[in-house]
């Protein structure tokens, strides 16, 4: 296995498909990929939530192969050496791979080159029995910064592997953590040690710089993420007062909504990610943002106690929204909500219950995962007139 990739050497056809079974669109035509998930979105939507409007064309991708910035993989010994897997759909059971087409060229190209210092330093797969050796490798970067995380069992990785390990070109991050758990439900550990270099890389969106540590949430196709952005904030109307941005991550999508309110609130659970936001707010030379580390629902429900809201954007988590949340948005009156989902049988089911006190003005498709089934769904919704 070699260190260096290129395009002409990957291989469009994936050789792990069919026992990946992640990519299941795969082996159709792109174009025949996005007639496909047209089809699925307006199932879910005509069928489940009663809209009956005509859906336009799924926007697509601008790479089909080679677009997800960031490669997490489980790591497994074959003839002795350390190589990257994937489980076989249906089971746990892994399977080694050289290759992974949809990521991105220089995201594979550093995970190859990773696995071959630590083949050089004689590192071995994790064994629960020991709770020792290398589990999972995830890597994710943008143009000249690149940054790995590489989860272990109780080990320690000397100062020579460190050092050779920054050596590889453009790997300016690395980080280890320690999972020992015998079934984790993420392998990310909560807390994480910097080895090497940068705590955070950097990616530009567009005229922002965001920040990005390892445990970080960001769309997994930039350019796709990207249109997204810029198409939920041409939803907002110009000068609204008070913006909220639910499940705000790291801000990524509340930098383009500033633009059009006097005030911005993102709401996130998670502590880090508000930190972030924050940071990336007054990188980015933005005084109208503020960001609350708390629950959704209950974060909307102190504010509407307070004061109004014109505008709540919701990116929704895969699961969709809970009751409680929808409950509240439904008690809430706020005028103009969107709503931004990532897989139409949970967008179908919130705008079912949404529709109560909501009209649908438009719904938009984008192919955020090209080769799989998922959508990513852009609805703008007004407060009925009769409400």
């Amino acid at each position: 296995m070699k260190p260096d990739i290129n395009e002409e050497s990957v291989s469009c056809a994936c050789l792990y498909q069919k026992e990946c079974g992640r990519c299941t669109l795969m082996p159709l035509d792109y174009q025949k990929q996005l007639a496909v998930k047209k089809e699925l979105l307006k199932e879910a939507l005509y069928q489940y939530a009663g809209y009956t409007q005509e859906i336009g064309d799924i926007f697509p991708s601008e790479d089909y192969l080679y677009y997800r910035n960031c490669s997490s993989l489980p790591v497994i010994e074959e003839n002795g050496s350390l190589v990257s897997a994937v489980y076989r759909s249906g089971n746990d059971l892994p399977i080694a791979i050289e290759q992974c087409p949809v990521h991105d060229i220089p995201v594979e190209r550093t995970r190859l080159a990773i696995l071959q210092v630590l083949n050089s330093h004689h590192c071995s797969a994790y064994s629960h029995a020991e709770k020792k050796g290398i589990r999972q490798l995830i890597v994710r970067g943008f143009n000249t910064e690149y940054q790995a995380v590489i989860i272990t069992g109780n080990d320690v990785l000397d100062h020579k592997t460190v050092k050779d390990l920054s050596g590889i070109q453009h790997l300016v991050s690395i980080y280890q953590g320690i999972n020992t758990k015998e079934d984790p439900v993420g392998m990310m550990p909560e807390k994480v040690k910097l080895l090497y270099g940068k705590e955070k890389i950097t990616v530009k969106m567009g005229e922002y710089s965001l920040y990005l540590g390892p445990k970080a949430f960001f769309p997994l196709n930039k350019d796709q993420a990207e249109r997204i952005c810029q198409d939920a904030a041409a939803l907002i109307p110009e000068g609204s007062n008070r913006v909220i941005d639910a499940y705000c991550g790291i801000g990524t999508i509340s930098l383009y909504l500033s633009r059009k309110a006097k005030e911005l609130i993102g709401i996130e659970a998670e502590k880090e990610a508000v930190n972030t936001a924050a940071e990336n707010a007054k990188r980015n030379g933005l005084r109208n943002l503020s960001f609350i580390c708390d629950d959704v629902s209950k974060a909307i429900t102190r504010i509407l106690e307070k004061e109004n809201i014109d505008v709540l954007v919701v990116d929704s988590p895969l699961t969709g929204l809970d009751q409680e949340l929808t409950e509240t948005i439904l008690r809430s009156k706020i005028g103009r909500i969107v709503y931004l989902s990532c897989d139409p049988e949970t967008l179908e089911k919130d705008l079912k219950l949404l529709q109560k006190n909501y009209q649908i003005q438009t719904v938009k498709g984008y192919d955020m995962f090209p080769n799989t089934p998922l959508v990513e769904t852009l609805v703008p919704l007004t407060l009925k007139g009769d409400i």
